[in-house]
């Protein structure tokens, strides 16, 4: 429930998960993810309601072979994200073969569009030598749009312990076709690279590093505000760098920063963000966290401070949640400046094992004198 001085609105959504291995001790598995939404009062097409985001089955014909049809993400080449239709894949020792062959959804409403045809294939290796694992995949895809050639690309993924204690992740995409004013080109050009390194020095202190030139995502459903996807979209891309560590037994802190630039010097950003942590506050044995944030782009300046606060109130049974921002943004063409006051609170009720209801609201106060509020109730079942 949306309430605001423009507006007030329901929204409905609807949820189904379930997955399931060998079942009934068959080579068959599954897996699904469905959500169906709707605003009360509204008129609402199935097709702009309904999103699938996994339906898939899978048989395995032995240990080393599987065939897997419908819509599934591929976690050896995940940053394609869904593929619709089959996948095949192969196993020979520490070798991985696979095969796809289908369709991309729609960009526009997550549907199937059997229009975006694409195949390719891969070949993976996997290595579980203790302290020394490491993943890696390089595949080719042809991607189609209604009949043509749309995007012919190599993938490469690797993910890795380079060292005790350091691990490394990064993909690339190499693009092998492109088409401007009916000109073809198949010159190969650097696409979608992301690299990350993760060092843990001792129990205290941790480090990261990534650099990352990946398009922005889409996100069809997200349950962050505003102003957490406005951060992320404004930093997602760059450099960043960031450093935590654990003071004492219930105190840690943590510093993130992190820089985009380009070779036209157009949509730069710089952030810097960071954070500390009682992890068991006296006397009311709850958790805390305080919060900073910096960040300049090109057309704003803002800053948020932030406090938030966890307790677990009846062990097992009840826990809750209240947060308070500080928000402040600086507009540099006009020169509007917009002050924000964000509170929230949630609940987490489990009444019977299986069965929990959340409950939540957040109230955002600016110095326009509007008030925005939200209240979310979820109820989930497991079975």
């Amino acid at each position: 429930s949306n309430f605001s001085d423009f507006r007030t609105s329901h929204r409905m959504r609807y949820a189904f998960s379930f997955r399931g291995y060998n079942l009934n001790n068959s080579r068959f598995s599954t897996e699904n993810y469905i959500t169906f939404r709707h605003t009360l009062n509204d008129s609402v097409s199935i097709k702009d309601a309904l999103r699938i985001y996994s339906l898939s089955i899978k048989y395995d014909f032995d240990k080393s072979s599987s065939l897997t049809f419908g819509r599934k993400i591929n976690q050896k080449i995940s940053s394609m994200g869904a593929i619709d239709g089959l996948q095949y894949e192969k196993g020979f020792g520490n070798f991985r073969l696979g095969a796809i062959a289908g369709s991309r959804p729609n960009f526009q409403d997550y549907s199937f569009d059997f229009n975006l045809l694409q195949f390719g294939a891969y070949v993976s290796h996997v290595s579980n030598k203790p302290g020394n694992y490491a993943t890696t995949t390089l595949g080719a895809v042809q991607q189609m749009n209604a009949g043509k050639t749309d995007r012919r690309f190599v993938y490469f993924q690797h993910s890795s312990q380079l060292a005790k204690n350091l691990n490394l992740f990064g993909s690339f995409e190499v693009d092998l076709y492109e088409k401007i004013n009916n000109e073809v080109n198949n010159a190969a050009r650097l696409t979608n690279l992301f690299v990350s390194l993760r060092y843990r020095i001792n129990r205290k202190w941790r480090i990261s590093a990534s650099y990352d030139n990946r398009k922005n995502i889409v996100f069809y459903e997200s349950y962050k505000n505003f102003i957490d996807q406005f951060i992320e979209d404004e930093t997602r891309q760059g450099f960043r760098f960031g450093i935590s560590h654990r003071a004492t037994r219930t105190i840690s802190w943590g510093v993130n920063s992190s820089v985009r630039f380009q070779k036209s010097k157009a949509n730069p950003s710089k952030n810097l963000s960071g954070y500390v942590t009682f992890s068991k506050v006296p006397f009311i044995n709850a958790r805390a966290t305080l919060r900073a944030n910096f960040l300049q782009t090109d057309f704003l300046d803002s800053q948020i401070f932030g406090a938030r606060l966890n307790k677990e109130i009846i062990r097992g049974k009840l826990s809750g949640e209240i947060y308070y921002r500080w928000v402040d943004y600086k507009y540099k063409i006009g020169d509007r400046v917009v002050h924000q006051n964000i509170g929230g609170a949630s609940l987490n009720i489990r009444v019977q094992k299986n069965l929990s209801v959340y409950l939540y609201y957040e109230g955002v106060f600016d110095s326009t004198n509007q008030t925005y509020s939200r209240f979310n109730a979820k109820l989930i079942k497991r079975f």
